[in-house]
């Protein structure tokens, strides 16, 4: 499928190992990166939406805001060999991934606000070296969306603001991995780590779905002075992906069984989770504010992922599917900001992030468990410019987990996972 050169920049972008519960991503903003509670409790910028878009209220007249969020990710695997008891240890490749953001939000009467944001709201990204211990598991994987949010806000009261939009995403999948085709023939044992098979079969399953529909409401709520309330819902979205499959087969393999590994039509879904998003932020002093933000993620609607083969590649494997199981999971911050002076505000969060990984089913495909994510920020403010800069840390915790031989998962562990995360973003109000 050919993509238009604007939509094909943001899917490379966006695919990058995610840094939220399962492949979610909450980097859809600058400040909300160092600050999530003020981002939906109080507002302030036009990306703020992101979170909630009840908080275009807090934004006055027409305002442009443009940014990146860059990110390093570093995870190793460990894994036991279960026919010699090797142990193997395996990293994904180290590099830099950009997720861009941009925003659009204008007051169009005294109690309504209208906006427009292009970001990602999923992403993950990883790839392992050629012939790594898991490769009959994964060696690829790129889930990215490119999504278009429409967005109105109200102000019914002059401490209540309600807002609603939709969400418009374009969805893109890529999953590589290898086939043991000498394995499967009963020439060695199947799927065994080393050594690495001249006859292994690449699998690349791509698959895309041009549109996918979520909605989005939220609240913004002074009850009191110096008190702010926030609240949001983003519904799940229903992927139905469509696409190809394709293999690399070795000389030998496609002689012996030339009916086999044949290029194929695919279909798929995965239902993407709904979030609740609550906040509440109290105002210490005109200077100093500090709050807590609960997040809660619906990942229990990925049970499965089941991809359909129009040919199928083996006998009796017109199904490809793989259990995931997962768990609803909580997302915890604290955080605040100090306002230094009359241009510059300083802020700072800390996060506790819960992994929806059912460790049961615990593969390769998302190599990771619940993070820690210190932030830190700094934004400037003079006339009608802004510019916000924030830096975060984020440690993966370890996690242990039972292999699956038969799915190219051995006993193991995820360990000393990290990152480092850059966010830059720059607002113009017209």
């Amino acid at each position: 499928m050919k993509k238009a050169p604007l939509l094909s920049l943001a899917l490379s972008a966006a695919a990058a190992t995610s840094y939220g519960s399962g492949f979610s991503l909450f980097q859809g903003d600058t400040t909300g990166c160092a600050d999530a509670a003020g981002s939906i409790a109080k507002g302030g910028r036009a990306g703020d939406l992101y979170y909630n878009p009840a908080t275009m209220s807090a934004v006055t007249g027409t305002v442009v805001q443009a940014g990146v969020f860059i990110t390093r990710p570093h995870l190793k695997i460990e894994g036991t060999d279960p026919y010699t008891g090797t142990r193997h240890r395996a990293a994904g490749k180290k590099e830099w991934f950009e997720i861009p953001h941009f925003y659009l939000t204008s007051q169009v009467a005294d109690d309504l606000w209208v906006g427009l944001g292009l970001f990602s709201r999923m992403g993950l990204g990883d790839q392992f070296p050629d012939g790594w211990f898991g490769r009959y598991n994964s060696t690829k994987v790129d889930i990215a969306t490119f999504d278009v949010a429409p967005t109105l806000a109200w102000r019914a009261t002059d401490w209540l603001t309600i807002g609603a939009g939709l969400t418009l995403q374009y969805f893109d999948i890529t999953l590589e991995q290898d086939v043991d085709a000498a394995g499967i023939a009963g020439m060695r044992p199947y799927n065994a780590p080393s050594p690495a098979s001249p006859l292994d079969v690449h699998q690349n399953i791509h698959g895309y779905d041009d549109l996918a529909v979520g909605w989005d409401v939220g609240v913004m709520i002074d009850p009191v002075e110096r008190l702010h309330l926030g609240l949001a819902y983003h519904s799940k979205v229903e992927v139905r992906a469509k696409g190809h499959a394709r293999y690399d087969v070795p000389a030998p393999v496609q002689a012996a069984y030339p009916a086999f590994f044949r290029d194929t039509k695919i279909k798929g879904g995965i239902d993407e989770p709904d979030y609740w998003m609550g906040a509440v932020v109290y105002d210490f002093t005109d200077r100093l504010s500090l709050g807590v933000n609960v997040t809660r993620s619906g990942w229990s609607s990925w049970d499965e992922l089941v991809i359909e083969q129009e040919n199928a590649f083996l006998p009796g494997h017109g199904t490809l599917r793989s259990v995931k199981d997962w768990d609803d999971v909580w997302r915890f911050s604290v955080g605040g900001s100090c306002k230094l002076d009359d241009e510059w505000t300083l802020l700072a969060s800390f996060t506790w992030d819960d992994s929806p990984i059912n460790r049961k089913h615990a593969d390769y495909l998302v190599p990771a468990d619940t993070r820690e994510i210190y932030a830190l920020g700094l934004s400037w403010e003079r006339g009608r410019w802004a510019i916000d800069g924030m830096y975060f840390f984020e440690k993966i915790n370890d996690c242990s987990f039972d292999g699956r031989p038969a799915e190219g998962v051995f006993d193991g562990k995820y360990t000393g996972g990290f990152s480092h995360a850059f966010a830059l973003s720059a607002s113009y109000r017209f």
